[in-house]
């Protein structure tokens, strides 16, 4: 497992968010259980309800009524929040969708005085890229990044 931070000084926004939007916990969990179905899983509403409660919001670009791209951000501690459960659908990859979607939930993170961390494989060089195209920069285990914008 790699570990990945990003802190104010190193976040580099991705611009427009135009159809990156917050999931409603209520009215998307059809939604989104379609976008977990696409890609070969099911979501329960009481998995959807469970991640929620565990500290989890989603947010993700939507496209012709469908979410092409989604990440999380997980609210794990009161010092560090983690943009997880980064995915987008086979069709629309390679065209930056999570890259932008992962920025918008790390500017979210870092506006809200916490520090932005990922963690993925060691193998998941996608993900890896995607975290570093925000600013991410990997950390050695147990080592903790600031918050500030020097």
């Amino acid at each position: 497992m790699i570990s990945l931070a990003c802190a104010n000084r190193d976040f580099i926004p991705m611009g427009d968010p135009t159809g990156i939007r917050w999931l409603d916990r209520d009215a998307d969990y059809v939604l989104a259980r379609a976008y977990w179905h696409g890609r070969g899983q099911e979501l329960s509403r009481a998995t959807w309800e469970e991640a929620h409660a565990a500290g989890y919001r989603y947010a993700a670009l939507v496209q012709e009524g469908q979410i092409v791209s989604c990440a999380a951000a997980w609210h794990y501690s009161d010092e560090a929040w983690e943009a997880a459960a980064v995915g987008t659908l086979e069709a629309f990859r390679r065209r930056g969708y999570a890259t932008r979607v992962v920025a918008f939930v790390t500017a979210y993170i870092l506006a809200s005085g916490r520090v932005a961390t990922c963690h993925t494989a060691e193998d998941n060089v996608a993900m890896r890229a995607t975290a570093r195209r925000a600013g991410y920069r990997e950390v050695a285990k147990g080592e903790t990044s600031d918050n500030s914008t020097a």
